[in-house]
């Protein structure tokens, strides 16, 4: 039970993103389905399906984050060595950090001055929608933070394994 219990944990924002992707993936067939066998289909499946879509990108988003699977150009760092490479790196994480944190604070700005919006077929509050921008820069605003604390901490002990006449 904890093995499994410790993968879910460590695959988190994946498994979150393709349930997302399989609703909307699962709608959409339903309803394909339904228009050509039955003549008719349900009114609901494009909002939900949107929605699903959302949350997928912006949790998929995070778990792209969290693999260092997003582009990056690394021409530039090639060309300094291993030790400026480092603080390089450290320098990306502290950026990421403020951005990845004032795109999460803007989006619970945009939820806040949306509140009393409601998606148009359903009529459910937008919030739950535009959530999933909060919850994705979040999360990779936490994830920014993690890299930023283990590269510094890779980074200290380097320094200290170094030999003095190199510093």
């Amino acid at each position: 039970m904890g093995v499994l219990l410790g993968r879910l944990c460590k695959n988190f924002e994946v498994i979150l993103s393709a349930c997302f992707l399989s609703i909307t993936v699962g709608v959409v067939i339903l309803n394909v389905i339904l228009r050509y066998v039955f003549s008719s289909g349900l009114f609901w499946v494009e909002e939900v399906a949107t929605t699903a879509f959302i949350w997928s990108v912006f949790i998929g988003s995070a778990a792209a984050y969290k693999q260092k699977m997003h582009i990056g150009i690394d021409l530039i760092t090639k060309l300094f060595s291993e030790k400026v490479r480092e603080i390089i790196a450290s320098l990306i994480n502290m950026l990421m950090v403020l951005i990845n944190g004032y795109v999460c604070y803007l989006s619970i700005l945009m939820i806040y001055a949306n509140k009393l919006k409601r998606t148009p077929v359903l009529s459910v509050p937008s919030m739950y929608v535009n959530l999933a921008i909060t919850v994705g820069f979040g999360l990779m605003t936490i994830r920014s933070i993690q890299f930023l604390i283990s590269e510094g901490i890779l980074l200290v002990r380097s320094k200290k394994e170094m030999p003095r006449e190199s510093l």
